[in-house]
């Protein structure tokens, strides 16, 4: 077998098998000639090629190159000029994408550049070994390049190139761990040759190496190459893997599908690609999720017109300092169906849906309790996705924020402050409050006023038993939870939607929404977002371009302005700080001005004065109980899916979440040790059930009451936000509920006055 031969048959190929027998034909023909080499030329070459954990993020990454080689090709065909600085730059300059998003595109335009990378999915060797193949219409490569390039590990071929997102040079090449052959042709489209080669994995004799290596097919030591003409092997590069495992994206569309993948990690990207399935026997543009929740459709979208949204606020971009800047943008999506429980799935990650991007590529997801819990949208938790964009971070940022595998961020002071930066948006944004608070009244039930005053007094009785002393049972704000000044603090929380305000042509007034005879506070080291209201019209503020803004923010003195949200019906927020090396007693101005064509401007201001900054409070003082509710929640509810909890009912017992200064404490109706007996007692009598029940809520609240001070005087030893927000936390704090549910079943039926469980049935159990 010659290699014109061996490469037919590699075109042709759809199974591991295949490649099996087309290369021991081609070595039994050419003993002499044919060998393997180690890629990079390195014998311990695992470590890089094996870093990637997910076959689907590998993926990615070699469709990022693929991308890589269609802008190479723009630099080369428009001779690097002008000098473009970033993936984005580039392609808005040489290919016409438009310089917000692929959302301004039309489908048929979305369509012709997509064309030029195209990912097929084949059946291949079935579910855990398919045939995945990425074409690019690209730069294309040499034979003699391809060692150094994509037969390569972490060389410096892309190191200087701003136009390009590939950095480290070994994020492809983490395919090669997934698949058992990668087939690799590629041609210049000045070249005749085809430079085409076989990647495997390689074992070596146990008894002299600790693992084997990856290596690729040589003849006589190069590349192997033929001569083919352009129709029938274009310009651009082809890599093919047979018995590539994609056993977690077996779906045809949704979150564990190869479409729903590649949307949600290229949540931006810089040119649309083509999704040929021929498994499930569909072709789509993928255009990422941020696209699609700003409106693009294709063919083969659900909706034809979109995803419906209730709210949504456009990029802006918040000042770091010396960090960099921050762009933020969010979206809120109609409220959940039996159909779709949970409305973000359909676009991120429903329990990681703040998604952290670097040149439009998902690099980093933060976790959904940061919504749930430190901005308390608990009802929104399933509906928001937010957007992260780090383009405009400072170098040294984006170094300290992402790791090279682009699977999550590091831990450290850039994470904290855009972690803080978010909480604080969605915690200033009155729209979504309002949104929360209506999706929290549609599914409240009322209670009785008198047995929540009794239980109260119940639950006081308890905790003095346990030595701590109460100062109050009827509600209100206790003196051990005040909110450390680090914390962004929570606006007032309309419960009826904000009055519309009515746009006006030419504008009629512009105000800072704070009371007139009352200056702004601030200590030092505080960033706050101040509310502003107008009748202009959205046109009238760009926050991305001030210098093309009719509304001007002024901050002068000790206040330094820091960037604005979006003009959104009316209401636009200023970001203001103040530097941690202000005086107390300095003072400053905010000024806003509306400049109206051929008409006096409008204008309003407040005065700024630095305070002293609010003491922490001690870690232990006397125990104050706040209002609290028990609330149960059964399987089937909008409810359960709002608080994230997990379908197998045997593994959650209760949470709680204080909601606009009530702790409201959610209980599974469902959870087998209360309502095995809960069952019991209704075989018996309803009083029974009722006392039984009333018990049960007096324990799991005494309990959460003592976990919520614990974890406030844990709060106060850290600066907000410095909490484990990963799934691992909720896990333990959920076994740790379970174990209490599980006592206050055994406590409240010995109340009732008959054993809770049988013996046997307690032996084993993890109280």
């Amino acid at each position: 077998m010659d290699q014109k031969k061996l490469f037919d048959t590699l075109l042709s190929a759809c199974t591991k098998g295949h490649v099996a027998a087309a290369l021991d034909a081609f070595e039994a023909v050419n003993k002499e000639r044919a060998d393997w080499a180690p890629i990079e030329g390195k014998e311990n070459n695992r470590g890089p090629i094996d870093v990637a954990s997910d076959p689907g993020r590998a993926l990615v990454e070699r469709v990022t190159n693929a991308i890589d080689a269609i802008l190479e090709a723009e630099h080369d065909l428009h001779g690097g000029i002008p000098d473009c600085r970033s993936p984005r730059e580039a392609a808005t300059t040489w290919i016409g994408i438009p310089e917000r998003g692929l959302y301004e595109m039309s489908t048929a335009e979305r369509q012709r550049v997509a064309g030029r990378v195209t990912i097929t999915l084949s059946p291949g060797d079935g579910q855990a070994a398919r045939l995945v193949d990425i074409r690019d219409c690209g730069v294309g490569l040499t034979p003699e390049e391809m060692p150094q390039t994509i037969l390569s590990l972490n060389e410096s071929n892309k190191i200087r190139k701003h136009y390009l997102s590939g950095t480290y040079g070994q994020g492809g090449s983490s395919t090669f761990a997934i698949s058992a052959y990668t087939f690799i042709a590629s041609r210049r489209a000045s070249e005749r040759r085809v430079g085409f080669t076989v990647v495997k994995y390689l074992n070596l004799p146990p008894e002299e190496y600790k693992t084997g290596h990856y290596v690729y097919l040589t003849l006589e030591g190069a590349v192997p190459s033929i001569d083919l003409p352009a129709n029938q092997f274009t310009a651009g590069t082809l890599v093919r893997h047979f018995g590539y495992d994609l056993t977690g994206y077996d779906q045809p569309v949704g979150p564990k599908s190869v479409y729903g993948l590649l949307n949600q990690v290229l949540f931006d990207p810089v040119i649309p690609i083509w999704l040929d399935n021929q498994v499930r026997q569909y072709r789509r543009v993928i255009k990422g999720s941020r696209n699609a929740l700003n409106g693009a459709v294709d063919e083969g979208d659900e909706s034809r017109r979109g995803p419906s949204l209730d709210h949504n606020v456009p990029m802006f971009y918040v000042s770091l300092g010396d960090f960099g800047m921050v762009g933020f943008e969010y979206w809120i999506l109609e409220r959940p169906t039996k159909e779709k429980k949970r409305p973000s799935a359909a676009f991120v990650n429903p329990s990681r849906p703040i998604v952290l991007t670097l040149n439009g590529q998902n690099h980093a997801e933060l976790a959904g309790s940061i919504v749930r819990t430190e901005a308390q949208l608990l009802y929104l938790s399933q509906r928001l996705v937010a957007h992260v964009d780090c383009n405009r971070l400072a170098p040294e940022s984006k170094r300290a924020l992402f790791a090279s595998s682009r699977e999550e961020a590091r831990r450290g002071l850039v994470r904290q402050m855009i972690h803080d930066e978010l909480v604080r948006i969605l915690k200033s944004a009155d729209e979504l409050t309002r949104l929360n608070n209506e999706a929290r009244d549609q599914g409240t039930r009322e209670r009785d006023e008198t047995a929540i005053q009794e239980m109260r007094r119940e639950v006081a009785r308890l905790l003095r038993i346990q030595g701590i002393t109460i100062d109050q049972v009827e509600g209100g704000q206790a003196r051990g939870d005040r909110r450390t000044p680090d914390q962004p603090s929570s606006p007032p929380g309309p419960h009826i939607r904000p009055q519309p305000i009515e746009v006006q042509e030419p504008p009629s007034y512009i105000r800072i929404l704070w009371d007139e005879e009352e200056p702004i506070s601030f200590y030092p080291g505080q960033r706050r977002y101040i509310r502003i209201e107008t009748d202009a019209n959205s046109t009238y503020h760009n926050p991305d371009r001030p210098g093309s803004s009719r509304i001007n923010i002024i901050a002068q003195g000790a206040v330094m302005l820091k960037g604005s949200t979006p003009l959104r019906g009316g209401r636009l927020r200023a970001v203001l700080d103040v530097p941690e090396a202000i005086m107390v007693g300095a003072n400053g101005i905010l000024r806003v001005e509306l400049s109206r064509p051929g008409l006096t401007a409008l204008s309003d201001q407040r005065e700024i004065v630095v305070s002293e900054k609010p003491p922490v409070r001690p870690g232990r003082e006397q125990l104050s109980l706040p209002p609290f509710l028990p609330h149960p929640v059964a399987p089937n509810e909008e409810r359960w899916t709002d608080l994230g909890w997990p379908e197998d009912v045997a593994t959650v017992a209760s949470s709680a979440e204080m909601e606009n200064g009530t702790l409201v404490i959610y209980y599974s109706t469902a959870y087998p040790r209360y309502s095995n007996q809960l069952a019991k007692y209704e075989q018996r009598s309803a009083a029974l059930a009722e006392s039984f029940t009333k018990r049960y809520e007096v324990w799991l609240a005494t309990h959460s009451l003592l976990y919520y001070r614990d974890q406030q005087e844990a709060g106060a030893q850290h600066q907000a936000g410095e909490v484990d927000e990963d799934e691992v936390a909720e896990v333990r704090e959920r076994k740790e509920r379970c174990r209490m549910a599980t006592l206050a079943a055994l406590f409240a039926a010995r109340e009732v006055g008959l054993e809770a469980v049988a013996p046997s049935d307690a032996e084993g159990q993890d109280l």
